[in-house]
């Protein structure tokens, strides 16, 4: 009896080691790691010759401000704009003989380099017609802004009237002027702005419906010449900016509406040479609005209203769609799960070996059938193996928690 209280005391380690690297293989002591901050998106792909639109957006928290710088020894990358919390706005320049394009996006967390094929120019497909008889100034009406609308109507005189009581109209009637053109100041309190134009003329009076363009809790844009004024009703909002020539897109913003009473608004320069300009309050460049655009008629400078047209922007294209190149947080949650997955394997493995090695203590040393079965072992040997079993043990936890730990900090 005394021998078999000798070899129960061995018996402990193994049984502990594996208790350990059961709980180990549930729950890995492994912490989420995030690669990077920044989602690098593009808007399309490269073509040869034509610049490329780059985003470096903060998707992840990050406790101090995250530093950014983004080049490629392939072309010459130039930073349009950054926003703290937000990220960096980049043109490359694509090489027309380019067949590749590596870039370099440097961070707190390291260099991450990244590789995209250069395809051919492609065409962009046009921009869908709008209504030429009531062209807004701003783009387009936001709820709670006035915002100012020209028409050209078919008489000598023209009432723009509400249809409802959620939109208010200053001055009911006017008086077109030589180029046949009419302003009004218009104010949207609802989600749509239906109105009644009424024209007068040497044919009669003739009544249309409309419904002017309106877009809830979007953003209006006013072409300034050299810059564009930004307005919205939420202050500290992200105002996003896409401007291009004829060839596409060739520069893209984004600025932070600063508060100005209820307002929102911020100037922003533009490039020269941008024939059409497109905005948006989100991210993906949904809801785009344009500043006022050039009607299709021959263009009339003879009073300020026609002056104001002939001096619109082009209608913008299609823009091609925005495209993820790298994702540092989708990065750094496979790489955490790569980790799981290996320290899981190791603990696993530990544990088999634990439980294998309590299976041999039980059995081989025939523990499990009481004292008067016991192997004539003498006290010496008894205890020389289980020392080695513990040893073995021993070694087996420390030689996971290593692994575990060189895991933790790889790559």
């Amino acid at each position: 009896m005394v021998s078999s209280v000798r070899w129960d005391r061995w018996v402990l380690p193994p049984a502990v080691s594996a208790a350990a690297f059961a709980v180990l293989s549930v729950s890995p002591p492994i912490a989420s790691s995030t690669a990077s901050v920044y989602r690098l998106e593009s808007l399309g792909d490269p073509s040869a010759g034509s610049p490329w639109l780059l985003r470096a957006r903060i998707s992840a928290e990050s406790v101090a401000t995250p530093s950014l710088r983004l080049t490629s020894p392939d072309a010459t990358v130039e930073s349009i704009a950054s926003l703290r919390d937000r990220g960096g706005w980049f043109r490359a320049l694509v090489p027309a003989s380019a067949s590749e394009l590596r870039l370099h996006l440097r961070d707190a967390s390291g260099v991450h380099r990244l590789r995209a094929a250069v395809g051919p120019r492609r065409s962009l497909s046009a921009a869908p017609r709008v209504d030429e008889r009531v062209l807004v100034v701003e783009g387009t009406l936001v709820p709670e802004l006035a915002g100012e609308v020209i028409v050209r109507p078919s008489g000598s005189s023209v009432a723009l009237l509400p249809v409802t009581d959620q939109v208010a109209i200053d001055p009911p009637r006017r008086s077109v002027d030589e180029c046949g053109l009419a302003s009004f100041s218009v104010r949207v309190s609802g989600l749509g702005a239906p109105v009644s134009m009424s024209t007068s003329g040497p044919s009669g009076e003739r009544r249309d419906e409309l419904r002017l363009p309106l877009v809830p809790d979007g953003i209006a844009v006013r072409d300034e010449g050299d810059s564009v004024r930004l307005r919205a009703t939420s202050p500290g909002s992200i105002a996003h900016l896409v401007a291009g020539d004829a060839s596409g897109p060739t520069w893209w913003s984004a600025a932070e509406l600063a508060a100005d009473g209820d307002e929102g608004n911020a100037r922003v320069p533009l490039p020269p040479g941008a024939l059409w300009i497109t905005a948006s309050r989100s991210g993906d460049l949904s809801e785009p609005v344009s500043p006022l655009l050039r009607p299709s008629w021959a263009p009339c400078v003879a009073t300020p209203l026609g002056q104001r047209l002939s001096r619109g922007r082009l209608a913008p294209p299609v823009l091609p769609g925005l495209r993820v190149l790298w994702d540092g947080p989708s990065e750094g949650a496979e790489r955490t799960r790569q980790q799981v997955q290996r320290a899981r394997a190791l603990c696993v493995g530990g544990l088999a070996v634990s439980v294998a090695l309590e299976v041999l203590l039980l059995l081989g040393a025939g523990l499990t059938s009481g004292p008067s079965s016991l192997r004539a072992l003498t006290g010496d040997r008894r205890d020389r193996l289980g020392i080695l079993a513990a040893g073995i043990s021993t070694l087996l936890l420390m030689g996971v928690a290593l692994a575990l730990a060189v895991g933790i900090r790889a790559p």
